[in-house]
């Protein structure tokens, strides 16, 4: 047994760290990584996936039906039965609002209530790489909902017969396909990242972003079929301002029209400045967010 008193330092020294350092992009994809990982309830408890995956699968529930008729129908009565890809898109309007409004505010909020943001701010990330990770991790959660089932769609009809003819076609679709996908996507994700960013109780941002959409659809309802008021008035609403652009990427039909008055370079500039609104409450919100918990 060592003596009390005899211990001896031999040497005094500090060694650097001489492993692999990451920079930016690493940091950003461990932002990305836990993002969806978060949204999806991947390595949490099973209530936390119940919602999402739900959310998810009911989106590919038209697609999965639509394939059904197809099988069983003579391919011209089909083609006149199944619903068209804009069509869809209008279908799994409400999953995607209701994917948004659970999983943006938990994604975003979580990181200012366990003090993470202040964390991953003390890594070489800053503010605004932080928000571009999140916003991608986001992007892509809700394309499982906005871009995947249409893409599976399109192949079911290709196989079944009644899909686009030729690989010009195809391609076409596809990225008419991604477009509308993306239109949709990019919308609610900011949509949804402005409305968290007003508070850090998901439960208020989460019903402020089903409400705000709810009460901006029954007023542009209600002025438009009450008064004499110009056609654009039904842009108030949240969720026509991507799907009329939706329209203009597929093109008007009978069962889908465009809004009269309303040139597709306005639609496009509802939708622009629409996410330019969401994404200005983002950076002002953020920018003057204090980094401590």
């Amino acid at each position: 047994m060592t003596a009390p008193g005899s211990a001896e330092i031999f040497d005094r020294g500090y060694r650097a760290y001489d492993g692999p350092r990451a920079g930016v992009s690493s940091s950003m994809k461990a932002v990305f990584v836990s993002t969806v990982q978060r949204a999806l309830g991947l390595r949490r408890k099973f209530r936390y996936k119940i919602v999402p995956l739900a959310t998810i699968f009911i989106a590919y529930v038209p697609a999965l039906v639509f394939l059904g008729i197809t099988a069983i129908l003579p391919s011209e009565l089909a083609g006149q039965v199944v619903e068209e890809y804009a069509g869809y898109f209008e279908l799994i309007s409400v999953m995607m609002l209701l994917l948004t409004a659970f999983v943006v505010p938990e994604v975003m909020g979580a990181d200012r209530k366990t003090g993470m943001f202040g964390l991953y701010m003390a890594s070489p990330l800053n503010r605004w790489h932080y928000l571009a990770a999140k916003f991608v991790g986001i992007i892509a959660v809700l394309s499982l909902v906005t871009t995947m089932p249409s893409i599976f769609q399109m192949a079911g009809y290709s196989l079944l017969g009644i899909g686009p003819e030729g690989f010009v076609e195809t391609i076409k679709t596809l990225v008419k396909i991604i477009a509308s996908g993306f239109v949709l996507s990019i919308f609610f994700a900011l949509f949804g990242m402005a409305a968290s960013t007003l508070t850090n109780r998901h439960l208020f941002a989460s019903a402020g972003i089903v409400m705000s959409t709810i009460a901006t659809a029954a007023f542009a309802d209600i002025i438009t079929q009450t008064s004499d008021a110009p056609s654009w008035i039904q842009l108030i609403s949240v969720v026509t301002i991507p799907l009329e652009l939706i329209v203009r990427i597929w093109g008007s039909s009978p069962e889908f029209p465009q809004i009269e008055g309303v040139s597709t370079l306005a639609s496009f500039g509802a939708w622009a400045l629409a996410c330019a609104v969401f994404g200005g409450v983002i950076l002002y919100g953020y920018r003057r967010m204090e980094v401590t918990k």
